[in-house]
């Protein structure tokens, strides 16, 4: 039986670009690199030659390990929200409007526009990180 929350992951292909954006675009904070190679961390992947540059980023609570294959990477999947498998992770945030004409500026690519759902209202959008990963950001609404 589970125990507990530990962390959330995503595969991506440039580390660096990832850090980016989740810190300046989305303002979580960086806690921690580092690096994983070796026989253990091939039997932990099943990947040969494994050999992983890491970084963990947190906003409250969640925490999230953004994981590159420098070496034995795999091929670029299409993560897009339609697509079987496909998952995303979801932030709140005061003022989704304001929050998305500044990403939009940074170049930050969302795939709808800004839209109030039905009760519950709730703003929110669904926006791409660098490889294409999507994240909803919603800003609740007492009306």
């Amino acid at each position: 039986m589970v125990n507990s929350y530990s962390h959330t992951s995503f595969t991506v292909s440039n580390i660096e670009k990832s850090i980016a954006f989740y810190v300046d675009q989305l303002g979580l904070t960086l806690t921690r690199r580092w690096e994983r190679k070796g026989p253990e961390i091939q039997a932990l992947t099943g990947v040969t030659d494994a050999r992983l540059s890491m970084a963990l980023v947190e906003c409250g609570d969640f925490k999230l390990e953004l994981i590159q294959y420098v070496d034995g990477a795999g091929e670029i999947l299409n993560p897009v929200i339609n697509n079987v498998g496909a998952a995303h992770i979801a932030f709140q945030v005061n003022d989704v409007d304001a929050f998305c004409k500044r990403l939009v500026e940074n170049g930050v690519s969302l795939y709808g526009t800004p839209s109030t759902l039905p009760p519950p209202r709730v703003r929110g959008v669904y926006i791409s990180d660098p490889d294409g990963i999507t994240i909803e950001l919603s800003e609740p609404r007492i009306d």
